[in-house]
C-alpha cells in the first residue's frame, strides 16, 4: 500500500517538493500566512504583517498566523475581536479560531494540518516547530461591501502576546447557498470509521453526534451526495446494511428502515438536501466473472492479496450479504440471500425496494435514488435488467478508471444499452483546456455529472495552491463537473500489530478490494473528542466558492439576452477576469507558456499535468515519455516556477472576479 501512495503522489500533476527551513536554535518568530501558501515552504515570507482576507457574502475564507520555533512550542492561545468598517460591522461570532496540528500517518499520505477547536503543544519535525494559527470569517450574507478591520491576539510560552491586524475586504456579491451549488463535490461519510474511531457503538446515540459533526462539516462544500448501503460489508467499510431484514418465514421477511431514515435524515439537517442518495446493492465480490476478480487486488502485499482471493473464493456464485435483525433482543446478524439472477430474488427485494422509493417519496428524494456501486468491473446484464425492475429503472453510479463522457447521461442508457448511468467519478481519460485563445470549456454545462477522481491518495499531499485550483482545472476542462469519490472520514482507523494506524476501515473486508482505486484521502480528521476539519478541506472550499463566482459570469456571457444586458464594457472586463484567472491557475503545472501556446484541449491523462505532457510527446516538443524520469524531474521544475508566480497576485485576481460578480448581478437584476 505504501508503494501505491507514493506510485500515485509521484505522478500527480501538482506536487512539488517541500524545503523545510533551517534557523538558528532560539529563534521563535511570529508571522502571516495567506491561504495559498504552505507556512513549511521555504519560498514563504516570513513577516509578520496585516493578515488579509478577500472574499465575497456568505463566503468563509481564512488566513493563517504562525508560530515558529526551533524548540516545542507550548502554551498557545489565540482570540479575535469583531470586525468594523465604514459600512458596519461583522460580529466575533463570525470568525472562528483553529489551530494547525501536524498529523501525519506512516503509509497513507500526510495531512499536515488537522484543525484543532483547543490548542495543543506542538513539538519539532525535522529540527522546527509550526504552531499555526487559523483565523476564518464567515461573512453574512446580508454584510455591506467594504473593507473592515480588525486584530487577533496570538501568544505562546516565550512568545511576547502579537496583535495581528486582520484586513477583510468584501466584494457585493453573495456566494449562492451551498444546497446550489453547481460545481460538483462528491464526499463519501464513513459511519463505521467514526464508530471504531470514537469506540461507540454502531447506531448508538454517541455515535449519531458523530455522524451530524460530520455532514455538518461539509456542508458548506456544496457536497450532496449520500452513500446508503443495502448490502453488507462493501468496499465503503460498512459492516452492516442500513435496512435490516426480519424473518417472518420461510424465504419472507419484513424490513426495518430505521437506520437508513435516521441517516438521511440526518444528512439533510447537517448536509444539507442530497442531490443524489446511491443505494448501494452491488460491489466486486459479487461478480460472476471469476477470471476478473480472483487474483486481482493490492498485489503489493502478499498477506492482502491472499486474504483478498480467499475471500473471494468463498463467496464466488454467492448472492448479496445483508444485515439481520431479531426485534425481541435487538440483534444483527448477516443473511447471504439468493444471486439476483435466480428468478426467486425478485420476491425477496421487490418488497424491500418498494419500501425505499416510499421512504424516500415522503423526503421529496424520491428523483435523487440511483444504484451502486460500479468500478471497472460491472454488474452483468441479468443483474442490471434485474434491478431495472425492481427500482423502477433508477440510474446507476460509476467510480472506475474511465468511461465515456457520453455514457454518464441520464437517457443515454450507457449501462449495457439497458440502463442510465447518472453520475461517474473517473481516474484517467480526462479531458482538461490549457489555452483559452483556442477556445474555452464548460464542464459546468454538461447535462450528465462527470468528476475527476484523484486516485492513490494523492489529494492528501497536494500544496494549497494545488488543491484550491483542482474544481477549476475540472469546469473549465469541458467534461468534468468537479471533484468525485473524497473520502471525508476515511482517515487510517485499524491498526496493526504495533498498535500504529496502518489501514482505513473497509481493509476489513478484502474481498472488496478495489486495488488502485480504493479510497485513500481524508478532508476530516480525529480531534480529541469530536470529528475536525484539515486545511485542506478549508484550501477545497475556497477554491470551490471562486468557481462559483467563475460559473455566475459565464453563465451570464454565454447568455446572449444577459450579455446584452451587462453591455460590451462590463462583459469585457468579465471575459478578461475569468482568462486572467485561467492563465494563472496552468502555472501550477507548466511555467514556459512558449511551449504550449498552440494547445487548446488536452486529455488521455489522469490530472492536467499527464494529459498536457501528452500532448508535449505527442506532437514532439518532448522526447521523453510521461514515466520518464526525465519527464518528471521537468515536470518538477515547472511546477516549482510556475507556482511561485501563481501566488504573487492571487487576491487581487480573485477579488477582480467577485468584484465583476457583484457588478454582473446589479446590471442584470436593474429594471
Amino acid at each position: 500500500m505504501r508503494k501505491a501512495i507514493k506510485t500515485a503522489a509521484a505522478l500527480f500533476l501538482l506536487l512539488s517538493t517541500v524545503f523545510l527551513t533551517k534557523s538558528p536554535a532560539g529563534d521563535a518568530k511570529v508571522w502571516t500566512c495567506d491561504a495559498v501558501t504552505d507556512e513549511i515552504d521555504r519560498n514563504a515570507v516570513k513577516e509578520l504583517k496585516p493578515l488579509r482576507l478577500v472574499g465575497a457574502r456568505n463566503g468563509t475564507f481564512s488566513g493563517k498566523v504562525v508560530i515558529e520555533s526551533n524548540t516545542a512550542i507550548t502554551g498557545i492561545s489565540a482570540s479575535a475581536g469583531a470586525l468594523s468598517g465604514k459600512t458596519g460591522s461583522i460580529p466575533v461570532s463570525n470568525i472562528q479560531i483553529r489551530y494547525g496540528k501536524d498529523w501525519s500517518v506512516r503509509g497513507m499520505g500526510e495531512k499536515r494540518d488537522i484543525l484543532l477547536e483547543k490548542p495543543e503543544d506542538c513539538p519539532p519535525v525535522s529540527g522546527r516547530a509550526f504552531a499555526v494559527v487559523w483565523v476564518t470569517v464567515n461573512i453574512p450574507r446580508d454584510a455591506k461591501a467594504g473593507n473592515y478591520t480588525g486584530e487577533v491576539k496570538v501568544k505562546a510560552a516565550g512568545v511576547d502576546q502579537k496583535y495581528v491586524k486582520v484586513s477583510l475586504e468584501v466584494s457585493d456579491w453573495a456566494l449562492p447557498e451551498p444546497q446550489d451549488y453547481r460545481t460538483f463535490m462528491d464526499f463519501i461519510q464513513s459511519p463505521d470509521t467514526l464508530a471504531l474511531e470514537y469506540k461507540v457503538p454502531l447506531w448508538s446515540e454517541k455515535h449519531w453526534k458523530l455522524i451530524e459533526r460530520a455532514f455538518k462539516l461539509l456542508s458548506s462544500t456544496g457536497s450532496r451526495i449520500v452513500y446508503v448501503p443495502l448490502i453488507c460489508r462493501t468496499n465503503l467499510g460498512n459492516e452492516q446494511s442500513m435496512v435490516r431484514w426480519i424473518k417472518k418465514g420461510e424465504n419472507r421477511y419484513d424490513h426495518d428502515y430505521s437506520i437508513m431514515d435516521r441517516y438521511i435524515d440526518t444528512a439533510v439537517a447537517n448536509l444539507g438536501k442530497p442531490k443524489i442518495v446511491v443505494f448501494q446493492v452491488w460491489d466486486l465480490c459479487m461478480s460472476s466473472n471469476e477470471k476478473w476478480i480472483i487474483g486481482r487486488g493490492n498485489s503489493f502485499d502478499p498477506e492482502i492479496q491472499k486474504a483478498i482471493t480467499e475471500n473471494r473464493k468463498a463467496l464466488l456464485n454467492k448472492g448479496p450479504r445483508v444485515s439481520s435483525l431479531d426485534p425481541v433482543t435487538n440483534e444483527t446478524g448477516m443473511l447471504t440471500l439468493t444471486r439476483y439472477e435466480d428468478p426467486a430474488s425478485k420476491a425477496l427485494w421487490a418488497p424491500l425496494f418498494a419500501g425505499v422509493i416510499e421512504h424516500m417519496k415522503k423526503r421529496g428524494l424520491e428523483k435523487a435514488i440511483m444504484l451502486g456501486l460500479m468500478n471497472d468491473i460491472q454488474p452483468n446484464k441479468t443483474e442490471v435488467t434485474f434491478w431495472n425492475e425492481v427500482s423502477k429503472n433508477a440510474p446507476w453510479v460509476s467510480h472506475g478508471h474511465v468511461g465515456a463522457k457520453d455514457d454518464v447521461v441520464i437517457g443515454n442508457k450507457g449501462l449495457y444499452k439497458l440502463a442510465d448511468i447518472g453520475y461517474a467519478a473517473f481516474v484517467a481519460g480526462l479531458t482538461y483546456n490549457v489555452n483559452i485563445e483556442k477556445g474555452r470549456k464548460y464542464g459546468w454545462q454538461n447535462p450528465g455529472i462527470m468528476a475527476a477522481y484523484v486516485r492513490g491518495g494523492a489529494r492528501n499531499q497536494l500544496q494549497p495552491a494545488e488543491i484550491r485550483e483542482l474544481p477549476a482545472f475540472d469546469i473549465t476542462g469541458g467534461a468534468l463537473r468537479g471533484e468525485g469519490r473524497i473520502g471525508a472520514d476515511y482517515w487510517p482507523v485499524l491498526n496493526n500489530k504495533k498498535g500504529e494506524r496502518s489501514a482505513p476501515v473497509y481493509s476489513r473486508y478484502p474481498e472488496n478490494n478495489w486495488r488502485n482505486l480504493d479510497i485513500l484521502d481524508f478532508f476530516l480528521a480525529p480531534g480529541p473528542e469530536m470529528v475536525v476539519s484539515t486545511a485542506h478541506l478549508e484550501y477545497l472550499k475556497e477554491g470551490t466558492q471562486v468557481c462559483e463566482a467563475r460559473i455566475f459570469l459565464e453563465d451570464a456571457l454565454l447568455d446572449s439576452s444577459k450579455k446584452v444586458k451587462l453591455g460590451a464594457e462590463l462583459a469585457k472586463k468579465c471575459q478578461d477576469a475569468l482568462d486572467e484567472h485561467h492563465k494563472a491557475m496552468w502555472k501550477i503545472v507548466w511555467d514556459t507558456d512558449e511551449s504550449i501556446k498552440n494547445f487548446g484541449q488536452v486529455s488521455g491523462g489522469r490530472f492536467p499535468a499527464e494529459s498536457l505532457w501528452g500532448e508535449l510527446f505527442k506532437t514532439g516538443a518532448r522526447k521523453a515519455g510521461f514515466f520518464d524520469k526525465d519527464a518528471r524531474t521537468e515536470l518538477m521544475e515547472e511546477a516549482k516556477k510556475g507556482k511561485a508566480k501563481f501566488i504573487v497576485g492571487w487576491q487581487e485576481r480573485e477579488k477582480k472576479i467577485f468584484d465583476l460578480a457583484g457588478e454582473a448581478y446589479t446590471k442584470l437584476n436593474s429594471k
